[in-house]
């Protein structure tokens, strides 16, 4: 099949990942397409006290050069990747830090597992001041290794994505979808088509730290 002809609702997860940038080129038709917000708060969660043993938090800077002690291949994403760096975003100013599903405390995976959602990947993102991450799409890579089988029977169409904030928002933190700024408070979700163009940035002077929270529509 030729990756002209991929289409978001009938090919796969997996197929698209063997041509990212066309992917890219559709969810931005869906993107012009789109009616009304794209960000809907959905419900609010009680969040148990967070700890996060510094062992288990792992460097997830955008633009990192490494990865797993070795060279980051880029794949289908090396021409996104370009842009990025043509535009002045670089490791410095891309900072992320990450804990994996894996090692999420069991009273905050307890809470998680409430949501609407099959098959999930939760990860918390902790994004330190003075860092941005630039406007972008999903293309859902952590869901896929984790789910390599089941990325070749599902759809993006069959997705779901939220986002459950774990900190107050203070002076500069920003989450925005589309031309929307979310406001929240700790335990709020929201709900986002997977093709959302969303962006984040810490301009104060605490970590700010949210857990992504993507798997399939029940």
């Amino acid at each position: 099949m030729k990756s002209n002809k991929l289409d978001l609702h009938k090919n796969t997860i997996s197929e698209f990942h063997n041509d990212l940038m066309v992917y890219y080129d559709l969810v931005k038709e869906k993107q012009g397409n789109h009616k009304g917000e794209f960000a809907e708060a959905v419900r609010h969660l009680v969040i148990p006290k967070l700890a996060l043993p510094e062992e288990l938090i792992e460097d997830r800077t955008i633009l990192r050069d490494e990865e797993n002690g070795k060279p980051r291949n880029w794949g289908t994403k090396k021409a996104w990747r370009d842009y990025m760096v043509l535009k002045g975003y670089n490791t410095e100013n891309t900072k992320m830090y990450y804990v994996d599903h894996n090692n999420l405390p069991q009273d905050l995976l307890t809470v998680l597992h409430t949501l609407p959602i099959k098959n999930p990947i939760f990860s918390v993102n902790v994004q330190p001041p003075g860092s941005v991450v630039p406007a972008h799409e999903d293309t859902w890579r952590i869901w896929r290794d984790k789910y390599p089988e089941l990325a070749k029977e599902y759809t993006f169409e069959d997705t779901v994505f939220y986002i459950v904030f774990l900190t107050p928002q203070e002076t500069g933190h920003s989450f925005q979808c589309g031309p929307t700024n979310i406001k929240w408070r700790p335990g709020d979700v929201i709900q986002m088509p997977y093709y959302t163009k969303h962006a984040t940035a810490n301009a104060g002077f605490t970590n700010k730290v949210v857990v992504q929270c993507l798997g399939i529509k029940k």
